[in-house]
């Protein structure tokens, strides 16, 4: 799966892939999907248990420069 799909798929979810390919600056460009959630707690336990060349990131957008952002339970 590219990132561009990944991003589309899983939308405003924290992701984990298996990197498949990478660009000339070593970004991902494609990976399996190992998991995924809303829950960023859920995804960094899960990374802990992986090995290899993997990747995580949020598919969500990033507040700009100036905004705050508030969590609740």
């Amino acid at each position: 799966m590219d990132i561009e799909e990944v991003k589309r798929t899983f939308k405003d979810e924290w992701v984990i892939i298996r990197v498949l390919s990478t660009d000339s600056l070593g970004q991902p460009l494609q990976g399996e999907v190992i998991a995924h959630s809303k829950e960023r707690d859920e995804i960094y336990k899960k990374q802990r248990e992986l090995h290899g060349d993997i990747a995580l990131f949020y598919t969500g957008e990033i507040p700009k420069e100036g905004y705050a952002v508030a969590f609740r339970d």
